[in-house]
């Protein structure tokens, strides 16, 4: 697959900017040059979520790092852009496109794109207990049984995050990440909530 410099500087940026968002110091709509895809800010976010999760030791005993994506090509292959020339947790970073769940029994993060809601559940109920952190892209995704699930609130992308599906697997999700989260575990943040505090933040786009 070709690269062009286009695609790595505006990969450079999403991740810069997906720092920016969790630190809590900018609202990113007001900072972008331009418009962004979907797919692009959703893999610039499955990127970061990597430095504010906690795996348990033996999900890291291997030498490679592995996203597995279902159902969204694009976001797999702006991933394949993002991780070149870098490390996860240490490890070597590996974007694998997979269509059947056995495909993901060595990945660290699943992402579920939108699709089949029922064929999704049945996916994501054969990783119960696995230490993966599941991210789906569903209306109804955390009751589906993910630990991260994106969503649109005002055509801008946010996310909202399930504690007990991250207990479940035996992930830890830092209070970083969860003070940035729309919604954790059914309970959805006001603005009133952010006064005197990182208020979460959003990303407009296409």
């Amino acid at each position: 697959m070709s690269r062009s410099p286009t695609k790595y500087a505006s990969a450079a940026w999403l991740v810069a900017m997906a720092g920016l968002f969790f630190a809590g110091t900018i609202v990113w709509r007001h900072a972008m040059a331009g418009p962004v895809s979907e797919d692009s800010v959703k893999a610039a976010f499955l990127y970061r979520f990597t430095d504010y999760v906690e795996w348990p030791a033996p999900a890291l005993q291997g030498t490679q790092f592995t996203i597995a994506v279902l159902d969204a090509p694009g976001v797999a292959a702006n991933l394949e852009h993002i991780v070149a020339g870098h490390q996860l947790k240490g490890r070597t970073p590996q974007v694998k496109l997979i269509h059947h769940a056995k495909e993901a029994a060595a990945a660290q993060i699943v992402f579920l794109g939108s699709g089949d809601a029922d064929a999704h559940r049945r996916f994501i109920a054969s990783l119960t207990g696995r230490p993966v952190l599941i991210v789906t892209d569903e209306e109804q995704g955390l009751e589906e049984g993910s630990t991260v699930n994106f969503m649109l609130i005002d055509h801008r992308l946010r996310f909202e995050i399930s504690l007990t599906a991250a207990s479940r697997s035996g992930l830890k999700i830092s209070s970083e990440l969860l003070s940035v989260a729309a919604r954790v575990e059914g309970r959805l943040r006001s603005n009133a909530d952010c006064l005197g505090a990182h208020c979460p933040m959003t990303v407009a786009t296409q």
